[in-house]
């Protein structure tokens, strides 16, 4: 019989889930960004570049950090199924 996954691992994969899109968001926008720019005619480096600087530094920042915290999510919810397992497991056993 399979047993559910308990309500705190379910959030936490939505959360998980939340952060990937807003890691995908920030990439995809400084992305934008860059073609923007070259829309715009600019593609000399000593004026492409400290346009898209900021706007790249915050977007990789942004996605580094929502992804580093979807991983210790995981790790979390590893440590809460582990945990679930040994309590379901001494249970069945004085049963």
């Amino acid at each position: 019989m399979k047993k559910r996954p308990r309500k705190e691992i379910i959030i936490l994969f939505v959360i998980r889930v939340c952060l990937w899109i807003v890691a995908l968001a920030a990439t995809i926008y400084w992305m934008y960004y860059s073609v923007k720019l070259h829309r715009m005619g600019i593609f000399a480096p000593e004026e492409y570049s400290p346009l898209l600087r900021p706007v790249l530094y915050t977007g990789l920042g942004i996605a580094f950090v929502a992804i580093c915290i979807s991983f210790a999510l995981h790790a979390l919810s590893v440590r809460l199924k582990k945990q679930d397992e040994l309590m379901n497991g001494e249970k069945s056993k004085v049963n």
